[in-house]
């Protein structure tokens, strides 16, 4: 068993032209390819964001996650709106936000890392930025065990539906919710 990575610091910034090389690295690693989209069209879709960004749009948010000052994975996060290509026959209440995550550094996989990175990331970033949410959504492919493991380490219930994935026709994307009541902190 890999040792809890419980003292690491973590920190969270803004993606920025400079990372795309940790970027691609890391959606080319076996341990996130395997699960996730095209490299080239994450990259492409980052970049067409860095503009929006800033134009001072930080609503869908690229992030870079370090771990004693070293980037070791990515965050993006996004309000979800009426999407029923990504959620069929799904009702979305109003100020859902959605997360992905991935660690690159294959040697931080499995060590509670992406526990914390998770929990860390919405309590200082997301609630920070959307006060009015209530709610995280999340979905992993339903065969990462790996990542459905650690977001139910975080606090995400296991919603039990399982939604078509449309970059990758046949599989399905597992739904997760992380819920807290009342308004964020101030």
């Amino acid at each position: 068993m890999t040792p809890e990575r419980d003292d690491d610091q973590l920190a969270f910034r803004p993606m920025a032209h400079e990372d795309l090389p940790h970027l691609r690295a890391w959606l080319e690693a076996p341990h996130v390819a395997e699960w996730w989209g095209s490299a080239t069209e994450t990259i492409d879709h980052v970049e067409a964001g860095f503009s929006e960004r800033l134009d001072g749009d930080l609503q869908g948010a690229h992030w870079i996650v370090e771990a004693d000052g070293r980037p070791v994975g990515f965050l993006q996060w996004h309000r979800l709106g009426d999407e029923p290509d990504w959620y069929p026959d799904v009702t979305i209440p109003a100020g859902v936000v959605g997360i992905d995550m991935a660690i690159g550094d294959p040697s931080l996989i499995g060590c509670g890392l992406g526990r914390r990175v998770l929990l860390e990331f919405v309590h200082h970033v997301v609630r920070t930025r959307a006060p009015d949410s209530t709610e995280v959504w999340i979905d992993p492919n339903s065969r990462n065990e790996r990542a459905m493991r650690a977001f139910r380490a975080a606090g995400f219930a296991d919603t039990g539906i399982d939604l078509p994935d449309p970059r990758r026709p046949g599989e399905a994307r597992r739904l997760m919710k992380l819920v807290w009541a009342g308004p964020t902190f101030r």
